[in-house]
C-alpha cells in the first residue's frame, strides 16, 4: 500500500499554517476615550440603573469592564452585578425569575483561542466616533431618521429615474395607485436625504481630525441623495435598487430566468425556501417611554414578557412577504441565523452555474468556458465536490462566521464598550427634558472621588458634548446641528403618537424591537462582521471578472432587476415583485457588497447600531476570511496551484496579521484587490 505524501508531514503543515497567523506584532487596541465615570457614554445595559438613567453605582461598570479583560469566566459569575428593578413592568407569564431578565452574550468569547485564521487580538478596529463629534451627531441623526422611515417602501430608496421605470415582470405597466405610493415615499426619501446632507459631517465642514482613508469610508463630505441614503459602500457606481437581488430573488436555474427568479424560491436541494419574512405590525415602535426604556436598560426581557402576554403582539398572524418596507429589513435581521443571507446567495450562485475563481482547480473542463492559467492534465477528468465544490463552499460560509464573531466580541466587550443608539437617544432625551427626569443632585446618593454626585458630573459631560448639538453654551461654541433639532422634533411627535398622546415629550429613539438592542456593546457589529467575512468568502470563491477583465454580472446590462412593491398598506402580505431595467446592469461584486450593507444597515434601521459599526466591522470580517483562506492554501498540494483573487470592500492597507511570510506587500501599501497565493502569501493585482 502506498503511503500518502510522506514529503508533506501533517504536523509541519499545521505548524506552517499557524505561523502564517501568529507571526508578527499584535496591533495596539485603541478605544475612543469616552469611557469616563459615571459612564454615560458607555455600554451599561444589564447593570442596575437609577430612575435618572445613570448607573446605581459606577463601580458596577468598572467590575463589568474588568471582567471583559480576562478569559476567566469567574468574574461574571461572582463579581459583576446585573439587572436592576423593573418598576411598572407586567411580568405575567414569565413564571421563573430567570425568564425576567436577559444576560450578556458571550462577553469573554474574544479571549477564546481560534485554531484557524488570525487570533482576535491580532486584528483591530479604529476608535469609534466620540460623543460630541460631528460624526457622532451625523450617525445619530441618521439612526433617528431611519426610525422615522421604517414604514416607507424599499422601492422608494433609489433614484427617481428608476422609480419612474418600474413595471411588472411581464412587462405590463404597474397600477397608478402603486406608482403613486412609491413616488410619495420617494419624495419623503428625497426630503430626508436633503435634510441629512446639511449635517456638518456630510457637508465636510468638520472632519474630527481623522485619517483620510477613514473619513472616506465613513462618508465624510458625501451629500446624501435618494440614490445613496441609508446605503453602504462597494456597490455599483450607477443608479441601482436599494435591496441586493440576493435579498429578493430566487434561483433562476442555469438559464438565469427572470420569471423563475421572480418566484422568489431559493433552491435548497430538493426543497425550495421562499425569500419572505414575517410581517411585523406596522407603525409599532418600542421603548418610546422612559419607564419602558429604563426597564430594558436594567435587563428586562421585554420581548419575552410581551410574547407571554400576547404572542401576536409583534407580528401580523400568519403574514409573510418579500422585504417590501424598511421595517421588513429590520425584521429579517432580528431573528436570522447570521450567515443565512450568504448561504442563500451561495445556493443561488451554485444553482445558476456561476463560475468559481479561474485559479481554483478541477473546473477547467467541467464548468469553465476557458481553461484557467497553468491548467494541469487532470483538470478535465476531475470535478469539484469535497474540494472546491458545493460542500466545501457551504461549509466555509458558516466556518468564517464563527471566527468573525469571536474577533468582534473582543472589540465589543474588551476594547470599546460603546453605548448603543438607544442609550444615546436617552442622552438627547435628557438634554431636551432640561436634564430631566430626576436630574436633581440631591436625588442621588452616589458620589465620585471628588465629592460630587454622579448626576452632577454626568450633567457636565452632557453639557460639553450632547447639548452642544442643539444648545450651544455661548456664541463661540461650534458644533450646533439644526438638522438634528428638526429630526428630534419629528421624533417627539412620532413618540407622542406611539403613546396615544399620553406622553407628549419623549425624544427617545423609537426601537423596532421590544427588547431594543442585544446584550452586548455596539462597536463592532456582529452582523456586519459576519457579513464582511461571508461576502469576502463568496468574492474569493466565485469569479468576479471574466478572463478579458470585464465584470461578471448578476443582471446583465439592459436586463431587469427585481424590486418589491410596497403593498396597499403597511400590513399587506400580497407583495408583488416589480422589475426595472438597469442600463449598466448589476455586477456580481456590487450585489454581494450591497448584500453586506443590506444586512448590516438593517440593524441600523432597527435602531441597534450606527454606520461606523457597519463599515469598520465589515473590514474586520474581511480580514478574518482572508486570514483563514491563507492558512487553508497550505492544506492543498502545491501542484494544485490554487489561487483566489479577492476584491476588497474599500482600498486600504492590510493588517500585519495578513502579511507574515512575504515581502511583496507591507502595512503601508494601499491595495484594492489581493491574490491569495498557493503558499498562503498575498500579492496585489
Amino acid at each position: 500500500m502506498k503511503t500518502p505524501d510522506t514529503d508533506r508531514d501533517p504536523l509541519n503543515v499545521r505548524i506552517d499554517a499557524a505561523k502564517l497567523s501568529t507571526d508578527g506584532v499584535w496591533p495596539d487596541q485603541i478605544p475612543n476615550r469616552d469611557e469616563i465615570s459615571p459612564y454615560p457614554f458607555s455600554f451599561t445595559k444589564g447593570l442596575p440603573h437609577e430612575r435618572n438613567g445613570l448607573l446605581s453605582d459606577p463601580a458596577d461598570f468598572e467590575d463589568f469592564a474588568d471582567g471583559t479583560l480576562v478569559h476567566d469566566p469567574n468574574p461574571f459569575a461572582e463579581a459583576v452585578p446585573y439587572r436592576g428593578e423593573f418598576p411598572g413592568a407586567d411580568l405575567s407569564g414569565l413564571e421563573e425569575e430567570l425568564d425576567h431578565y436577559r444576560r450578556w452574550e458571550s462577553p469573554t468569547a474574544g479571549h477564546a483561542y481560534v485554531l484557524e485564521g488570525p487570533d482576535p487580538f491580532q486584528v483591530t478596529m479604529p476608535p469609534a466616533p466620540k460623543v460630541g463629534s460631528a460624526e457622532f451627531g451625523a450617525e445619530m441623526a441618521e439612526v433617528y431618521q431611519m426610525a422615522l422611515s421604517r414604514d416607507w417602501g424599499v422601492a422608494a430608496f433609489m433614484d427617481a429615474s428608476l422609480v419612474a421605470e418600474l413595471k411588472k415582470t411581464d412587462g405590463e405597466q404597474i397600477s397608478n395607485a402603486c406608482q403613486t405610493r412609491i413616488e410619495r415615499d420617494n419624495n419623503r426619501v428625497s426630503k430626508a436625504a436633503e435634510r441629512l446632507s446639511n449635517m456638518r459631517w456630510f457637508t465636510g465642514e468638520a472632519d474630527d481630525l481623522q485619517p483620510q482613508a477613514i473619513k472616506d469610508r465613513r462618508r465624510h463630505g458625501i451629500q446624501q441623495t435618494p440614490a445613496n441614503l441609508f446605503r453602504g459602500t462597494g456597490e455599483d457606481g450607477w443608479a441601482t435598487p436599494f435591496l441586493s437581488q440576493f435579498m429578493v430573488m430566487g434561483s433562476g436555474g442555469k438559464a438565469r430566468d427572470l420569471s423563475k427568479r421572480a418566484e422568489g424560491f431559493v433552491q435548497f436541494g430538493a426543497q425550495r425556501i421562499p425569500q419572505q419574512v414575517r410581517v411585523a405590525r406596522p407603525e409599532m415602535d418600542y421603548m418610546t417611554g422612559w419607564n419602558d426604556w429604563l426597564n430594558v436598560q436594567n435587563g428586562l426581557n421585554a420581548r419575552g414578557a410581551q410574547d407571554a402576554l400576547n404572542p401576536d403582539a409583534e407580528f401580523v398572524p400568519g403574514a409573510y412577504r418579500p422585504i417590501a418596507r424598511m421595517r421588513d429589513l429590520a425584521t429579517y435581521v432580528h431573528d436570522d441565523a447570521l450567515y443565512q443571507a450568504y448561504l442563500n446567495a451561495a445556493l443561488i450562485l451554485l444553482d445558476e452555474g456561476y463560475a468559481s475563481d479561474a485559479n481554483v482547480p478541477y473546473h477547467g473542463g467541467a464548468l469553465h468556458k476557458f481553461p484557467f492559467p497553468d491548467a494541469m492534465p487532470g483538470d478535465t477528468n476531475r470535478t469539484p465536490f469535497a474540494l472546491f465544490g458545493a460542500p466545501h463552499l457551504l461549509t466555509l460560509v458558516t466556518e468564517v462566521s464563527s471566527r468573525a464573531l469571536k474577533a468582534v466580541r473582543l472589540q465589543k466587550f474588551s476594547i470599546h464598550r460603546r453605548l448603543r443608539p438607544e442609550a444615546a437617544g436617552a442622552l438627547f432625551h435628557t438634554v431636551y427634558s432640561g436634564y430631566e427626569p430626576n436630574w436633581d443632585d440631591a436625588a442621588s446618593s452616589a458620589f465620585d472621588t471628588t465629592g460630587q454626585t454622579t448626576s452632577a458630573k454626568a450633567r457636565r459631560l452632557l453639557a460639553s458634548t450632547v447639548a452642544r448639538y442643539t444648545f450651544p453654551q455661548n456664541e463661540d461654541m461650534d458644533g450646533t446641528e439644526p438638522v438634528l433639532e428638526q429630526i428630534l422634533t419629528d421624533v417627539r411627535l412620532h413618540n407622542e403618537t406611539q403613546n396615544k398622546g399620553a406622553l407628549k415629550n419623549s425624544w427617545l429613539l423609537p426601537m423596532a424591537f421590544p427588547e431594543g438592542s442585544p446584550m452586548h456593546p455596539a462597536y463592532g457589529a456582529g452582523h456586519a462582521t459576519v457579513a464582511g467575512a461571508c461576502v469576502t468568502l463568496l468574492k474569493a470563491f466565485f469569479s468576479m471578472r471574466h478572463e478579458d477583465g470585464t465584470p461578471v454580472y448578476l443582471v446583465k446590462p439592459g436586463d431587469a432587476a427585481l424590486v418589491p412593491d410596497c403593498g396597499t398598506d403597511p400590513a399587506d402580505n400580497t407583495i408583488e415583485l416589480l422589475a426595472v431595467n438597469i442600463d449598466k446592469g448589476l455586477t456580481l461584486e456590487g450585489e454581494l457588497n450591497k448584500l453586506m450593507w443590506n444586512i448590516s444597515n438593517g440593524r441600523n434601521v432597527a435602531g441597534v447600531h450606527y454606520y461606523t459599526d457597519y463599515i469598520e466591522s465589515a473590514l474586520l470580517g474581511e480580514a478574518i476570511t482572508i486570514g483563514i483562506l491563507r492558512e487553508q492554501m497550505l492544506a492543498y498540494h502545491p501542484e494544485e496551484r490554487v489561487k483566489m483573487t479577492v476584491p476588497l470592500l474599500v482600498p486600504r492597507t492590510l493588517p500585519e496579521a495578513l502579511l507574515s511570510g512575504q515581502n511583496e506587500l507591507t502595512t503601508k501599501d494601499v491595495v484594492r484587490e489581493v491574490v491569495i497565493n498557493s503558499d498562503g502569501t498575498l500579492s496585489a493585482t
